[in-house]
């Protein structure tokens, strides 16, 4: 029963660990996928326009699906900039569909305030030039 008991706890820890992993390679597509997003919006001069707003919004969503990943591994400072990064990307969506510049690249700005201290906070650089979640 004991040895049982013992392959059962290890056959779940890998089944945890499998699954923690796949998450970790998703996160990396969402980071890649936001920087990208991100520099779309950089050359946009005005942060305004369906173009923009279209960025933002999938923004958005990476930072929604960014707060889940971090809530999973209770990162609660990451939780919080991912939050404020999803509600900075909407507003930037609201405000690039109206055209307001003003608003578009303000809140653009606060955008850019949630990357900054989550990476320096979680993001190591590994030799080969890669980053991995700390």
């Amino acid at each position: 029963m004991m040895k049982l008991t013992i392959s059962a706890v290890l056959l779940l820890m890998m089944i945890a660990n499998s699954a923690f992993g796949q998450d970790d390679e998703e996160f990396k597509k969402w980071m890649k996928a936001a920087g990208n997003e991100v520099g779309v919006l950089r050359k946009s001069p005005s942060k305004s326009g369906p173009e923009a707003a279209a960025s933002a919004e999938k923004i958005s969503g990476i930072y929604e699906q960014a707060t889940n990943y971090f809530t999973k591994r209770q990162v609660a400072d990451a939780v919080k900039w991912s939050q404020e990064g999803k509600l900075a990307a909407d507003e930037l969506a609201v405000a690039a569909k109206a055209g307001d510049t003003e608003k578009s690249e303000a809140a653009f700005k606060k955008l850019g305030g949630t990357c900054r201290p989550c990476h320096d906070a979680h993001r190591e650089k590994l030799a080969d030039g890669t980053y991995r979640f700390k």
